[in-house]
C-alpha cells in the first residue's frame, strides 16, 4: 500500500473533483443545495495555509492579502452592497492566482500526467453514460437558441474548458502508453465531440492537432515515408468518416438552432453587428457595451473600486472574464489581480503542451467565460505548473 502521507491525501481530494462537480450540476439542475464550493474553498484555504508558512513569501502575500480585504470592506462601507455576494465574488476572483502561487510553490509528484489522463477518463464515462443510457440534460432547458447535451454538468462552456485542458494532456501521456488505451481515449474523445461541439472546443482541438503535427513533424514524415502505403486507406477512411460526421455534429446542430432561433436564412442576413454579435459572441457584444456604459457614467470611486458583483449584476455581466473581472473591482482590484497572477506565474517554467494549454485558455478568456472565474476551469489550468515540474511532453 501507498504511503499516505500528506501529497497524497491532497492528490486524492484532487481525484474527487469530476465527481464533486458532477454532483454539483444535479444539485444545480435540481435546485437542490451544493456542497462543491466549500470542498473546493478547502483546498483554497490549504493553499493559503501552505503558502503564508513559506515564510520569505509571507510578507508579500500578507501585504496582497490586506490589501484584497481593505479593498472588499472599502467598496461595502460606500456602497452598502451585500456583503456574502462581493467577499463571495472576491475569493471567486482571486482563486485562481492564489492557487496558481501555491501549484508554482507546491511540490507533488501524484500531480503529473497520469493524474490528469485519470481526471480526464473520469470526466468522459461521467459526461458520456449517461447520454447512453438517455439520461442527461439539454443546454436548450436553460437557452432555447442553443443545442447541447450537457449530461448533468451546468455549464457547457465551463465543461468545454476542462475538456481542452486536459484532452491534449492525456493525450500526450498516453503516446507513450499502451496503445489500445489510447485508442479507447481516443473513441470516447470522437463521442465527446460529437455531444459538446462549442465553437472554443473545436478550434481548440483544431490548434492541438496543428501543434502535434508541428511537434512530432519528424517523426511524422518519417513515418509517413516508411509507412505510407499502409495509413492511405485508414487516413482516406478518416478523411470520409469526418465528412459523414461533421454535418451531423452537435456544432453544426447547435448553429443551425442559433440560426433558427434568430431568423437568419442566408449568409447576407449575417452582415451586421447585431447578428454577428448574437451568432458568434453569444450577445456578449452587447453586454460588454452596457457594462462599460455604465462604468463610464459611475463615480470616481466606482472607476477605482468597481462597480462589484451585485451591480455587475444589476446590469448584466459580461460573461468574458477579464472585463467581469475588471469591471466588479474595478482599476485597483485589477492591479491587484494581476500583481499576483505576475508574481505567481513569473518563473514557473512552463513549457512544451503545458504551456501550449494554459495559454490558449488565457487566449478563450479574452473572448468567453467560465476560465479564469471558474474553480472548475481554473483548478486545473493552475495544475499544470505541477504537471510541468512531473513531465516531459
Amino acid at each position: 500500500m501507498k504511503k499516505l502521507d500528506l501529497s497524497y491525501i491532497v492528490f486524492l481530494f484532487l481525484l474527487l473533483f469530476p465527481f464533486i462537480d458532477f454532483f454539483t450540476g444535479i444539485a444545480t439542475w435540481e435546485g437542490w443545495p451544493s456542497i462543491g464550493l466549500f470542498l473546493k474553498g478547502l483546498l483554497l484555504l490549504y493553499a493559503v495555509i501552505f503558502l503564508i508558512k513559506k515564510k520569505y513569501r509571507e510578507k508579500l502575500f500578507w501585504f496582497i492579502f490586506s490589501l484584497a480585504v481593505l479593498f472588499g470592506i472599502g467598496y461595502l462601507v460606500v456602497h452598502h452592497m451585500s456583503l456574502f455576494s462581493e467577499i463571495s465574488n472576491l475569493i471567486k476572483i482571486f482563486y485562481f492566482p492564489i492557487f496558481l502561487l501555491f501549484c508554482k510553490e507546491y511540490e507533488n509528484p501524484y500531480i503529473n500526467g497520469k493524474y490528469m489522463t485519470i481526471v480526464c477518463f473520469i470526466y468522459l464515462v461521467l459526461y458520456i453514460l449517461p447520454y447512453i443510457f438517455g439520461l442527461g440534460h439539454n443546454i436548450s432547458e436553460v437557452y432555447p437558441n442553443k443545442d447541447l447535451y450537457l449530461s448533468y454538468f451546468y455549464i457547457g462552456n465551463e465543461l468545454a474548458n476542462v475538456f481542452i485542458i486536459l484532452v491534449p494532456i492525456a493525450f500526450s501521456y498516453l503516446l507513450s502508453q499502451k496503445k489500445i488505451v489510447l485508442v479507447f481515449f481516443l473513441i470516447l474523445v470522437v463521442f465527446m465531440l460529437a455531444l459538446l461541439g462549442t465553437k472554443a472546443m473545436y478550434i481548440s482541438i483544431f490548434l492541438f492537432i496543428l501543434y502535434f503535427l508541428m511537434f512530432y513533424r519528424k517523426k511524422i514524415g518519417f513515418f509517413l515515408k516508411k509507412h505510407f502505403v499502409k495509413i492511405l486507406f485508414p487516413f482516406v477512411l478518416g478523411v470520409l468518416l469526418i465528412c459523414i460526421f461533421l454535418p451531423r455534429s452537435s456544432l453544426i446542430q447547435n448553429i443551425a438552432t442559433t440560426l433558427e432561433y434568430y431568423d437568419i436564412n442566408s449568409v447576407v442576413d449575417m452582415f451586421s453587428f447585431e447578428r454577428i454579435d448574437q451568432v458568434v459572441f453569444s450577445n456578449r457584444l452587447t453586454f460588454f457595451s452596457d457594462v462599460h456604459q455604465e462604468y463610464v457614467g459611475s463615480s470616481l470611486v466606482e472607476k477605482f473600486l468597481g462597480l462589484g458583483r451585485v451591480g455587475l449584476l444589476e446590469i448584466k455581466d459580461v460573461e468574458i472574464d477579464f472585463f467581469d473581472i475588471f469591471y466588479s473591482i474595478g482599476i485597483v482590484g485589477m492591479l491587484v489581480y494581476l500583481a499576483v497572477f505576475w508574481y505567481a506565474i513569473y518563473g514557473s517554467k512552463l513549457k512544451g503542451i503545458s504551456l501550449f494549454v494554459f495559454c490558449l485558455l488565457i487566449v478563450i478568456s479574452f473572448f468567453s467565460g467560465h476560465v479564469l472565474l471558474s474553480p472548475m476551469v481554473s483548478t486545473y489550468l493552475a495544475l499544470l505548473v505541477n504537471v510541468n515540474k512531473n513531465e516531459e511532453f
